[in-house]
């Protein structure tokens, strides 16, 4: 039988429909939302006054970790450290109220020997396809989950050696799933992995790349697709389909933490030097350190004369006890920069190390398309050193870009030509800083450590809307779509919405 005209009609309706409402499933669905970027992809506005008696939708008791929110749909995916800290899981909760839906244990797993008392085991976050979801554990390796917390591949890989512990995301690209492994040692390596089966697809090793903990990103332009990786020293660019190199360049930092982000047609990627102040680190010339540790007079200064509390502090906006604030004078003399080894400390050797400290300074870089090869002279728009941030990423919104940094100091900068707009003007909530901002209806909303919120318009001067306590740590990034906001705290998730 001929299926009739209203049946026809029906099905071809069906079909144009079910595209559409896929199109607008609420999505966040990794590290810092669409790409990486920080940015509501509805722009609808958030909340602005919030906490735990106001604009509260709901509060969902989760176990400890670093990552954040990766959203999709009603499903809010997390990693955590389980209860006794002996191993990890991933939770899935229902957004419309916080229900957990599933927590599923990782495989069993010896935990990364060099994380920092200030890290997690659980800090890289989840990405998900609409599909699966994808997480990345550093002392494991990559294991995906269907929707209902069952493991459909898992992929074990050798830990990258690093001095804090894993802290890169995964993303999904193109039938890919894509990890920044770098650590310090050659075997440094972008991989991606197909995303059905957890097969390499692809490989583009880095062995001069050293430690990292970035996360990659896609910059899409006049219909090219790049792969960008803020790495240990250098900013590199690479074909997603087959991580063949597009093009790199040297300027950035050591250890660096940030994800690149774009806007108005260019690229842009920072990165911190030692301490990353925002004024110059307090290091004395060489005849102040003799004064200091010099006991016997013999013009050089052995491991014995140096005391281990004496130490420099790195980052005047933060109190001394924040953790990682001071650099002890033993690390950095004996297990940095004493260069033979022989437990003595001399004069060429400190001037290496001034050398090390200036080279390694706070820096963006503006890139513009069109590169190959290295494009450090041909394609770099600009540079700047003001107010960069030490852990957040940068935010491109509203042809602005913004850096907030440790003591709440706001940055920002006109894209086009590294004007500085806003010079290092203070938010109103001091301490360490190391969610990245996220912005909204014109808002941005930035976390400081100690757990206060700050919401400000975005825009050439400085003008704070809100200050909300949410009395608990805040080390993740937050999520921002449909107007509510999503806040992973210490002991909690909170959904805030007016």
């Amino acid at each position: 039988m001929k299926p009739s005209i209203i049946t026809t009609l029906l099905a071809g309706l069906i079909l144009a429909v079910v595209p559409a409402l896929s199109a607008v499933i609420p999505q966040w669905p990794q590290f810092r939302g669409p790409n990486g970027s920080g940015l509501a992809p509805d722009d609808k506005l958030g909340p602005v006054n919030f906490g735990t008696d106001k604009n509260m939708l709901w509060k969902t008791e989760v176990p400890p970790g670093h990552s954040s929110p990766c959203i999709w749909g009603d499903h809010i995916f997390l990693t955590a450290v389980n209860e006794g800290g002996k191993s990890l899981e991933t939770l899935c909760l229902n957004r419309k109220d916080g229900s957990i839906l599933w927590r599923t244990a990782a495989p069993h797993m010896e935990f990364e020997k060099s994380l920092h008392q200030f890290s997690s085991a659980a800090s890289s976050t989840p990405a998900t396809d609409g599909d699966r979801v994808y997480v990345y554990f550093g002392a494991y390796g990559t294991v995906a989950y269907d929707f209902a917390g069952k493991a459909v591949w898992n992929r074990p890989m050798p830990t990258p050696p690093t001095q804090y512990g894993t802290a890169s995301s995964p993303i999904v690209t193109g039938g890919l799933v894509i990890l920044q492994r770098d650590g310090s040692s050659t075997n440094s390596q972008v991989l991606a992995l197909d995303s059905r089966t957890g097969e390499t697809r692809w490989t583009a090793e880095r062995p001069v790349n050293r430690e990292s903990f970035s996360t990659p990103m896609v910059w899409n332009h006049d219909g090219v697709a790049e792969l960008v990786t803020v790495g240990n020293g250098r900013l590199d660019s690479y074909d997603p389909r087959d991580g063949k190199e597009l093009w790199w360049t040297p300027g950035m930092t050591m250890q660096p933490i940030g994800v690149a982000v774009a806007g108005n047609g260019l690229l842009f990627a920072s990165a911190t030097g030692t301490g990353s102040s925002s004024e110059p680190i307090d290091t004395p010339d060489w005849e102040g350190l003799l004064k200091q540790f010099d006991r016997n007079g013999d013009g050089q200064i052995s491991k014995d004369e140096v005391p281990e509390d004496a130490a420099i502090q790195l980052r005047k906006e933060v109190t001394k006890e924040t953790p990682g604030n001071m650099l002890s004078y033993q690390m950095l003399f004996f297990a940095f920069f004493d260069t033979n080894k022989d437990g003595v400390f001399t004069k060429e050797e400190w001037m290496g190390t001034l050398q090390f400290l200036k080279s390694n300074a706070n820096n963006v870089m503006a890139i513009r398309p069109g590169g190959h090869g290295n494009i450090s002279i041909t394609h770099v728009a600009w540079k700047a050193d003001r107010g960069i941030s030490e852990m957040p990423s940068p935010l491109f919104y509203r042809d602005r870009l913004y850096f907030v940094r440790d003591g709440g100091l706001l940055t920002s900068y006109d894209p086009g030509t590294g004007k500085v707009l806003i010079d290092r003007e203070r938010l109103g909530a001091t301490g360490q800083y190391v969610a990245s901002p996220v912005a909204a209806g014109g808002r941005i909303y930035a976390a400081s450590v100690p757990g206060k919120m700050v919401i400000l318009l975005a825009g050439d001067r400085l003008e704070v809307l809100a200050v909300n306590d949410l009395k608990e740590t805040i080390t993740s990034t937050p999520a921002v779509i449909e107007g509510k906001l999503y806040v992973r705290t210490a002991n909690h998730l909170f959904a805030f919405g007016e």
